[in-house]
């Protein structure tokens, strides 16, 4: 019988593992299904990120203001809503229907995730939770995502659409074992919410303020390093199962299982070491799966390429959001975090889809694996000019406001 005190994280971590399973079937969904039209792939997955995108500043303050147990539960809703319009259409404009509805309601899922984990975690044990959480999501996300392109492709994307409405009904139920009051500002933290719109009145009122202050002392170079990554995880996702077609959702299978790994390996990497190795580890193991991947003419290569770009993935996930984490508090590094993500899974869905259409697929990943290794020496150098790696070294404020370290 697990403590009390697990339950609503579990009950967090169970939920937003069907809302990724939601979302990255439909990031493979129509790149596979609709192989003869990859520019309408490029415009289906460049709509739904940019509302994954576009909604994620408001998160931290739809938490404060309905609490992280609402959010979850509509957020994962309107996720499934959009699973099922995607399924069901039969035109580009509803297509994109679902593409918006999607890509809203999983911004604002993986934002109030994230920052759920902070929540519900102390400060000194956060960077192991947040690879237990990352593993468990990515876990579900791995066995449900290429369930679901194989249920599509088997049966049709409407049975898909169905089965995605069921599974947010059931994450939406789940969302209800997070206690009501965790996140909300409003009402039960009456001190937070006037120091809340004391920084509002301080920064400039309304989102222009609220803008500055979710990008005061941004990471920018932590959050580049993101970005390339999931770049190389979009190609995984995306281009990789197109070019190895008869095994897409084995592809599919390699890269989220291998991410689930990584997510859980990148916090016990950075426990066990220092945050340059973690950081140079998970570059290393994407440029070689990117490459790989793309040189490769033997299928069994090509999965196995797909589950280093999964690893990797994984291990610069877990670090930079840890790394975030230390650096501001827990809602906008959860945003700025997210941002990159999402960023990076917009841009590798245009320009992938672009890339397949111009035959450009191979020298686009060398270009972005070479890139991503430069990236991560440059970011290790920095830190360590900064005194700030290896364990050593002053990293501004953790989650609670203390000194933070990289360790």
């Amino acid at each position: 019988m697990p403590a009390p005190s697990t339950r609503p994280l579990a009950a967090l971590t169970a939920a937003v593992s069907l809302g990724l399973t939601i979302f990255f079937t439909l990031y493979s969904l129509v790149p596979v299904t609709r192989a003869d039209s990859p520019g309408l792939s490029s415009l289906f997955l460049g709509t739904m990120m940019a509302f994954v995108m576009g909604v994620q500043a408001f998160t931290p303050a739809l938490v404060g203001r309905f609490s992280l147990r609402f959010v979850l539960a509509g957020s994962v809703g309107l996720a499934a809503v959009g699973g099922l319009i995607t399924g069901m259409s039969a035109s580009t404009s509803t297509l994109l229907i679902g593409a918006v509805a999607g890509g809203a309601g999983f911004g604002t899922l993986i934002v109030a995730g994230a920052q759920g984990v902070a929540l519900l975690v102390p400060a000194d044990k956060l960077g192991r939770a947040l690879g237990v959480y990352g593993l468990i999501t990515m876990a579900a996300s791995a066995l449900g995502s290429p369930l679901g392109v194989q249920l599509a492709l088997t049966f049709s994307p409407a049975i898909f659409g169905v089965c995605a409405l069921f599974a947010g009904i059931i994450a939406a139920g789940l969302s209800f074992g997070v206690p009501a009051a965790v996140g909300r500002v409003s009402g039960s933290r009456p001190a937070a919410a006037a120091e809340e719109r004391g920084h509002c009145a301080a920064s400039g009122k309304g989102g222009a303020g609220r803008l500055r202050r979710l990008l005061a002392d941004a990471p920018w170079l932590v959050l580049c390093f993101l970005l390339l990554g999931i770049i190389v995880l979009s190609h995984g996702l995306s281009s990789l199962p197109v070019l190895a077609s008869a095994y897409a959702a084995v592809v599919i299978f390699s890269v989220q299982a291998g991410n689930a790994l990584g997510r859980w390996l990148g916090g016990e990497l950075e426990a066990r070491s220092t945050t340059g190795v973690t950081i140079v580890t998970g570059a290393v193991l994407l440029a070689a799966g990117g490459i790989a991947g793309v040189l490769a003419a033997i299928p069994a290569v090509v999965v196995a390429a797909g589950g280093l770009v999964g690893l990797g993935v994984g291990i610069v996930q877990t670090v930079t959001l840890h790394t975030a984490m230390r650096l501001m508090d827990a809602g906008r590094a959860s945003v700025m975090w997210n941002l990159s993500v999402d960023g990076g899974l917009w841009t590798g869905g245009i320009l992938w889809g672009l890339a397949l259409t111009s035959g450009f697929v191979e020298g686009g990943v060398l270009l972005v694996s070479t890139l991503i290794v430069f990236v991560s020496v440059t970011l290790v150098l920095q830190l360590r000019r900064s005194g700030r790696s290896g364990g050593s070294g002053d990293l501004a404020r953790a989650t609670d406001g203390t000194p933070g370290r990289i360790h």
